[in-house]
């Protein structure tokens, strides 16, 4: 036996860093995650055409034009693309290839084109003034998975690969592929990212004091009263209350990263960032649904039809 097959795995760092993003998958898991995201963003996240041409129709030009929209319109001109019938074209476009993806015809270049298209919605109705980013990494996923073997399973390209091959694991079930995780790690470890940013900001602007209750309760109260959302006027009211959730928002924001180290801890931190989540809504009326759909991606699949087979 060689002295490389007696090294142990933490003296192989490049084996695990390669284990942990490019581990053989059979295709299921990233093919649910398709279908699930690219349906939510379908039935329940594309801004409506109407949303977008009433933008268009009430103002002069863009006002904070994100760097995309700006992108667009260095090559075709402001003039030419913020109009009626462009944008009715790409949002409609947009959602014929969303349609390809979901069914996994052209899986590929389908993905490509909806996670474009996506991001060329959502800016266009940013660069009027009005920003919020629950949207940013729901359609970084979106694009992943064109870089992915996303339609390898549970697709129409994956039926007409059986019909060609006339086999019965001609539509990939006996298949493995390396890189049919990567998008699903790489969104996780932005998952966590984006948790711990939020927690550290928090701590960065207001320091301890952010968890003394005084700051949620007044941060309640004020959306509450603007957005008329009894519930958040009514929390407002409970000091220790405001204290528990401040410190419990906190540690869930900055310690996210553990559910990733700690495989079983991470039902219990998601269940708790969906309940923080669903407050912040009724509560504060900021919705951050996309996130709840996107929580899908840690589901193992596969793991969990082996062990009920």
């Amino acid at each position: 036996m060689t002295a490389l097959n007696t090294l142990k795995p933490w003296h192989d760092p490049v084996g695990r860093w390669n284990r942990y993003w490019f581990a053989a998958s059979n295709g299921l898991r990233l093919a649910i995650c398709r279908i699930v995201v690219v349906a939510a963003q379908l039935l329940l996240f594309t801004p409506s055409l109407e949303n977008q041409l009433e933008r268009v129709r009430a103002n002069d030009g863009f006002t904070e034009p994100q760097a995309i929209i700006t992108a667009v319109c260095a090559i075709v001109g402001e003039e030419n693309f913020r109009t009626v019938g462009v944008i009715t074209a790409v949002y409609w476009l947009t959602v014929a290839v969303g349609v390809t993806t979901l069914i996994g015809l052209f899986t590929r270049a389908s993905a490509f084109l909806f996670a474009a298209g996506t991001f060329l919605i959502v800016t266009h109705a940013y660069s009027y003034g009005e920003e919020h980013h629950p949207e940013a990494l729901y359609s970084i996923f979106l694009m992943l998975l064109a870089f992915s073997p996303s339609g390898a399973r549970l697709s129409v390209d994956a039926w007409i690969r059986r019909r060609r091959t006339d086999q019965p694991g001609g539509d990939g079930r006996r298949l493995r592929y390396p890189t049919a995780l990567w998008p699903i790690k790489l969104t996780q470890v932005m998952f966590a990212l984006i948790y711990m940013n939020a927690g550290m900001c928090k701590l960065h602007d207001g320091g301890l004091a952010w968890m003394n209750g005084y700051t949620l309760g007044h941060h309640l109260f004020a959306d509450a009263v603007l957005h008329d959302l009894p519930v958040g006027i009514w929390l407002a009211r409970f000091h220790g209350l405001c204290v528990v959730m401040s410190v419990g928002t906190i540690v869930l924001e900055v310690f996210f990263f553990v559910g990733l180290l700690l495989p079983r801890m991470l039902p219990v931190i998601l269940l708790g960032c969906a309940g923080m989540h669903i407050g912040i809504y009724l509560t504060q009326n900021a919705p951050f649904f996309q996130f709840l759909v996107l929580y899908v991606i840690f589901i193992d699949f596969e793991r969990r039809r082996r062990s009920n087979a």
